[in-house]
């Protein structure tokens, strides 16, 4: 038999949460943040899908051989964790500058953070989850 060994990163966005783990359509099982979970497979073509609530990982469509170990990482979308912290150092200045000189236009500067965050909870949903092969070795 096969194995498909998932490693998910340690993240803060999503650490309360787990992924579910989708194999040829049908949920394989959940893995916590930061946890590394082998499943079980026949040889052959498959398709692996991350989701949390709503939102999934593109469709990753891998081939194992008879004993082969496939090793894929699995995490929240790449500038999560440094577009939530933007957006909180945004909003530290906006209130330092407002109280300090009564510059209020700071906060304007939260709309494009906004935007993004919003584009990957709704159109981009499908994209919100990454699903990478990593290196076999």
């Amino acid at each position: 038999m096969a194995t498909i060994r998932i490693e998910r990163t340690n993240e803060f966005l999503n650490r309360m949460r787990n992924f579910t783990i989708y194999i040829d359509g049908e949920q394989a099982g959940t893995i916590a943040n930061g946890e590394t979970k082998d499943f079980t497979v026949t040889p052959g073509q498959h398709s692996v899908l991350a989701k949390i609530d709503w939102c999934t990982s593109p469709t990753l469509p891998i081939n194992t051989g008879d004993t082969e170990i496939k090793k894929l990482k699995v995490g929240g979308f790449k500038i999560a964790s440094p577009l939530i912290f933007t957006g909180l150092g945004i909003l530290i200045l906006h209130f330092l500058l407002s109280e300090i000189i009564q510059f209020n236009y700071v906060i304007l500067l939260l709309i494009p953070v906004f935007l993004l965050l919003s584009y990957y909870l709704t159109l981009g949903r499908n994209k919100y989850l990454t699903i990478d092969e990593t290196n076999n070795n």
